[in-house]
């Protein structure tokens, strides 16, 4: 099985999240995926103004989907 990574950064403050952030590669196994979901929402939080998130309370939230093999 294959799985593809799939983002969304949330505010808890206005209960809305941005459009989702599919990312393109496809990764091999579900702890593969998983994996890079928390070290992508790292990155994601530590490119943001720490006012902005706090004022927000911005989360990450991710999914891995499993995708059909060609």
């Amino acid at each position: 099985m294959k799985f593809m990574l799939i983002l969304k950064v949330c505010s808890a403050v206005h209960m809305d999240c941005l459009p989702p952030i599919h990312d393109s590669f496809v990764f091999n196994s579900w702890s593969e995926c998983a994996s890079a979901g928390y070290l992508r929402s790292i990155k994601i939080i530590n490119s943001m103004e720490s006012s902005v998130i706090n004022n927000n309370k911005v989360v990450v939230n991710f999914k891995c989907t499993e995708v059909t093999e060609s």
